[in-house]
C-alpha cells in the first residue's frame, strides 16, 4: 500500500484470461417446465396492475395453484416478481424496484425458498439491441436472480426479459406462462414480442484497438480512480497518452503527520499516532485509531498515483468528493471546467462492499453498495449532461454476469451500469461506451481466502500489468459494449461453499393431451416411456442449462426403473428431471425420478462446441431376413412406432434395416434434438438381434454412449447395429444410423440388451452391470418383458420366442429353454 509502480513491467499475457462479448443466441423451447408448478405449492404473483391477475388466472386454468397478491405472505416460498414491467415516472421510481425487488427475494430467504422468478422489459433482449433508457436503471434483477441461484441450490430461478411490444394483458399472460411451464433451464430468458426466444451468452473475442478517442490534453474525469486496480490502469494509459485526468475520492487529502514520516507498517503507524494522540491528552478507540492509520494508507497510495501518472508523462489531479453526492460533485465538475478545460470523459470506478447473504443484508448495506455504483453514475451522468463527451467507460464486474454469493446488491448495481451503458450508447451514437465486467484481481478487493478459494476453483487472478493492458487496449476498441474481462464467466465458479451444490430441475407432464403418440408404445394397454424419449429429454434440459454447447454424448445412459404412464388419459403423469454439475463446472450427471421421486433414469450429459467427426464403420456380412411380421409377431409396437420400413438382412453379425426419422414418422414437435424415432428403430433392430442371439424377449437396459452429429431432418434413414459381444444373457451392439445424405446422425456405443430373465435378476452379476431391480421395474420399454410377478405382458412375442432365433432369420442357431412363462393372451 502507499505506491504505485511507474511504467509496469512486461507481464506475459496467459492463456486463462481473455475478453468476452456478451451475445443473444437462439434458445428454443424445451417443453420442459420449472419444477414445482406443476404439482408444488402455491405460487404468488407480486404485481400492482391487471397483469398480475391475468397472469394467476392463466397459470391456474393449465394447472397452477397461483394466486396474484400486492405483497408476499409470511410464509410464502415461491413468488414471480412482475415489478420490472411497469411504467416507471422517472429515474427514482426505476432505481426504486431494483431494492424492492431484493426485499422481496430477502423475504422469500427467511424460510427455504423453492421458486423467485423476475419479469422485466428491457426490450426483450437485456438491453443488447432496444429498450428505454429510463428502464435500465431498473435492470439489475438479473444479477440478484443469479446470485440467489448460488445461494439458494436446491430452489428454482428465471430472470424472464419479455417485451411488451404493445401486446394485451392476456397475451403477456399467456406467453409468461408458455415460458414458465415450457421454456427450459435458461436462467436469463430474452422474449421478443415476435416471439423470438433467447438467452446470453458471453463469447470470447479479441479486442480490436484502433486510433484514441481521447486526444492529447483533453480532460478525463474518474471516479474511484486514484487508488487500488484503477489507478494501476491509469498509469498505464498515460504511457501512450498525454490524458489530463481528474480522479475523485472520498478520501481527504490531508498533509500526513510528521510522525508517520518513514514508517510504512501498520503496526509503526499505529504506535506513532497513539502516542502523539496520547501526548495531546486526547484518548482514542481502536476503530478511531486504526481509521487514522487508513486515512494516512490511502492518503499515500493517493500521491503515488498521482506521481506514477505524472512519471509518464500525463497530468492529474485528486479531488475529495463522494461522487453520488450529486451537488458536490456537480460544484467539483465545474471548478474542473474552469480550470482545465471541456471534460470529455467518463470512467466510473468507484465502488463498495457490504458483502451478506439475501437473507442477512440489511437495507442500509443495500442502499450503501447501490448508491455508490448506481448513483454514481447518475451523478456524472446528470453533472456532464452539457459536456460533449468522447468516452463513457464503466466498472462492472463479473459478478453482474454470473452473480456472486453474498454479493447481491454489487451484482445488481454492477448489472445496472452494464444496462444503462448500453442504453448511452444507443442513445448517443458518437459516443464510445464501455461497460467492463472485470474478473478477480491481483490486489483488488480480494482477500486471502477469496483469492485461495478463486485458486481451488481454477478462476484466474487479472495481474495487475495484463489487466491494465485490457482496460487501455478497451480504450481504443470501438467494439462491443457489455464485456466480461479475465476467466470465462461460469455462475458455478463464484460459489463461496462447495458444500452448496447447485441441483438444477425441470418438470413435465406426459399425458394423453400431450404425447398422443406415446398411444403406440403400450404394454397391456398401459402407454410406457421409450428410452428415447429420456434421452430427447435429458438433451434439451442439458443444452437449456448449458447454454450456447451443444450435447456431444449422453454416457452410461441406464434404465433403472422403466416409466409406465399410469394416468395417461387422467391428467397425465408428473416426472422430474434433475442434473448436478460435474467437477469440470460443464458437464452434467443427470437422473429422471417420479412424481414421489423414485429414480428411473440416470446418465452424464457432455457438452462442448461441437462433437468428434464419426468415424466410418466396416460393412458387415448380413443374410436375407426371411422373418415373421415385424409388428404382428416380434415387436409390441404399434401406430407411430412402427418405424421400421424394410430390414436389409441380419447375421450374428448384426442386422440393418431402413427405418423412419421423426419427420416421416410424423412424431408432434418442431425442436427435437435428436431423431429420436430413428433411435427407437435402431433400439428396434436391437431387440430383433436379441431375440436371434438370446433366443427370446430382451430389453435395452443401458448405453454407453449416445452421440449426436446431426439435426433430424426428413427423408429416409438407415440404421445398422453391430454385434460388439454376446454372452451371460447379454447381447451388446453398436448402433449407427445414417440420414438420407448419408451422412451420420447419431451413434449409439455399447447397446446392452438383457434377456428378460437376467433383468428380472437384479442384472449385476448377470453380466449387464446395469442394476436393474426387476422385470416389473424394467417395463417400459418393450412388451417382450414379463413381471416378476407373473403378470402377462406380451403372449404373441413368448409364444413365438422358439421361432424368433430360428425360422424368422437364415443361419438358425440353437436355442436355450425360453426362461418365459407361456399363458395365453387375456
Amino acid at each position: 500500500p502507499g505506491q504505485v509502480p511507474g511504467p509496469l513491467p512486461p507481464a506475459p499475457a496467459l492463456p486463462s484470461l481473455a475478453r468476452y462479448e456478451l451475445t443473444l443466441i437462439p434458445a428454443p423451447p424445451t417443453g420442459l417446465a420449472l419444477p414445482g408448478l406443476l404439482g408444488g405449492g402455491t405460487l404468488h404473483v407480486l404485481g400492482h396492475d391487471t397483469l398480475a391477475p391475468a397472469l394467476a388466472a392463466e397459470l391456474q386454468s393449465r394447472g397452477v395453484d397461483a394466486c396474484a397478491v400486492l405483497r408476499l405472505p409470511a410464509d410464502a416460498d415461491a413468488a414471480i416478481h412482475l415489478g420490472g414491467l411497469r411504467e416507471f415516472a422517472d429515474l427514482d421510481a426505476a432505481m426504486a424496484l431494483n431494492h424492492e425487488v431484493f426485499a422481496a427475494a430477502r423475504q422469500l430467504a427467511q424460510g427455504a425458498p423453492r421458486l423467485f422468478v423476475t419479469a422485466q422489459d428491457s426490450g426483450g433482449c437485456f438491453g443488447l439491441e432496444a429498450g428505454e433508457e429510463r428502464r435500465a436503471w431498473a435492470a439489475g434483477l438479473p444479477a440478484l436472480v443469479k446470485t440467489a441461484a448460488l445461494e439458494w441450490p436446491q430452489a428454482a430461478l428465471k430472470a424472464i426479459d419479455i417485451e411488451r411490444g404493445g401486446r394485451s394483458v392476456e397475451a403477456l399472460a399467456q406467453a409468461i406462462a408458455d415460458e414458465l411451464l415450457g421454456g427450459g433451464g435458461e436462467i436469463e430468458v430474452a422474449l421478443g414480442a415476435d416471439g423470438r426466444r433467447r438467452t446470453l451468452r458471453s463469447v470470447a473475442h479479441p479486442a480490436q484497438p484502433d486510433a484514441p478517442v481521447i486526444g492529447e490534453g483533453e480532460v478525463v474525469v474518474v471516479s474511484g480512480g486514484a487508488r487500488g486496480v484503477t489507478a494501476a490502469c491509469l498509469v498505464e494509459w498515460a504511457q501512450s497518452g498525454r490524458v489530463r485526468f481528474v480522479l475523485l475520492g472520498r478520501s481527504e487529502l490531508a498533509p500526513e503527520p510528521a510522525a508517520c514520516a518513514g514508517i510504512a507498517d501498520e503496526a509503526g503507524l499505529k504506535r506513532v499516532l497513539l502516542a502523539a494522540a496520547q501526548a495531546r491528552g486526547e484518548a482514542l478507540t481502536p476503530a478511531t485509531l486504526q481509521a487514522r492509520v487508513r486515512e494516512v494508507r490511502n492518503a499515500r497510495e493517493v500521491r503515488a498515483t498521482l506521481a506514477a501518472i505524472a512519471a509518464a508523462g500525463a497530468q492529474a489531479e485528486y479531488r475529495s468528493v463522494a461522487v453520488e453526492d450529486a451537488a458536490a460533485l456537480a460544484r467539483t465538475l465545474a471548478e474542473v471546467r474552469a480550470s482545465l478545460g471541456p471534460i470529455r470523459g467518463l470512467v466510473h470506478a468507484a465502488g463498495v462492499l457490504a458483502d451478506k447473504r439475501i437473507a442477512d443484508k440489511s437495507d442500509a448495506a443495500f442502499e450503501s453498495v447501490f448508491r455508490t455504483k448506481v448513483g454514481g453514475l447518475r451523478a456524472l451522468l446528470e453533472a456532464t449532461a452539457g459536456d460533449d463527451l468522447k468516452l463513457l467507460a464503466v466498472y462492472s464486474s463479473v459478478s453482474a454476469r454470473c452473480g456472486n454469493t453474498g454479493q447481491a446488491d454489487y451484482a445488481m448495481a454492477n448489472e445496472v451500469l452494464a444496462k444503462v451503458a448500453l442504453a448511452q450508447a444507443r442513445a448517443r451514437p458518437g459516443l464510445r461506451v464501455k461497460s467492463l465486467g472485470w474478473g478477480p484481481w491481483e490486489g483488488g478487493m480480494v482477500n486471502p481466502a477469496l483469492r485461495e478459494r478463486f485458486a481451488v476453483l481454477g478462476v484466474p487472478m487479472i495481474p495487475l500489468g495484463v489487466g491494465a493492458r485490457m482496460f487501455v487496449d478497451e480504450m481504443n476498441d470501438a467494439g462491443a459494449v457489455e464485456l466480461v474481462l479475465g476467466g470465462e464467466p461460469r455462475p458455478q465458479a463464484l460459489l463461496a461453499d462447495g458444500a452448496d451444490a447447485r441441483v438444477d430441475a425441470l418438470e413435465l407432464k406426459v399425458s394423453e393431451a400431450s404425447h398422443a403418440f406415446l398411444a403406440g408404445h403400450a404394454v397391456a394397454g398401459q402407454p410406457v416411456v421409450p428410452l428415447v424419449l429420456v434421452a430427447e429429454w435429458l438433451a434439451r434440459a442439458a443444452q437449456s442449462w448449458r447454454p450456447g454447447l451443444k450435447l456431444v454424448a449422453l454416457h452410461d445412459l441406464k434404465v433403472l426403473k422403466g416409466i409406465r404412464l399410469g394416468h395417461f388419459g387422467n391428467g397425465g403423469d408428473r416426472l422430474r428431471i434433475e442434473s448436478r454439475p460435474q467437477r469440470d463446472g460443464v458437464n452434467l450427471e443427470l437422473r429422471v425420478l417420479g412424481a414421489r421421486g423414485e429414480l428411473h433414469y440416470s446418465a452424464r450429459a457432455e457438452l462442448g462446441q461441437a462433437a468428434p467427426p464419426p468415424q466410418a464403420q466396416p460393412r458387415i456380412d448380413l443374410q436375407q431376413w426371411s422373418g415373421a411380421p415385424l409388428y404382428q409377431d416380434l415387436l409390441f409396437h404399434r401406430e407411430r412406432f412402427e418405424l421400421i420400413d424394410a430390414v436389409d438382412g441380419i447375421s450374428d453379425a448384426g442386422i440393418a434395416a431402413r427405418v423412419r426419422g421423426v419427420a416421416d414418422a410424423q412424431w408432434p414437435g418442431e425442436a427435437w434434438q435428436l431423431d429420436a424415432a430413428a433411435l427407437d428403430g435402431g433400439l428396434q433392430l436391437a431387440v430383433l438381434y436379441g431375440q436371434r442371439m438370446l433366443g427370446g424377449p430382451n430389453l435395452p437396459m443401458a448405453i454407453e454412449q449416445l452421440r449426436t452429429h446431426a439435426a433430424p431432418s426428413p427423408g429416409p434413414v438407415h440404421a445398422t447395429a453391430h454385434a460388439r459381444r454376446v454372452g451371460n444373457g447379454v447381447a451388446t451392439t453398436d448402433i449407427y444410423v445414417d440420414g438420407a445424405d448419408g451422412q451420420r446422425v447419431a451413434e449409439l456405443i455399447g447397446v446392452r440388451n438383457v434377456a428378460v430373465g437376467e433383468a428380472g435378476k437384479g442384472g449385476r452379476g448377470q453380466g449387464t452391470g446395469i442394476g436393474a431391480q426387476s422385470g416389473t421395474e424394467a417395463v417400459g420399454l418393450h412388451r417382450d418383458a414379463v413381471p416378476a410377478d407373473g403378470t402377462h405382458i406380451g403372449a404373441a412375442v413368448h409364444q413365438n420366442a422358439a421361432s424368433a432365433g430360428t425360422a424368422t432369420v437364415q443361419s438358425p442357431r440353437p436355442l436355450p429353454p425360453s426362461p418365459l412363462p407361456l399363458q395365453p393372451h387375456p
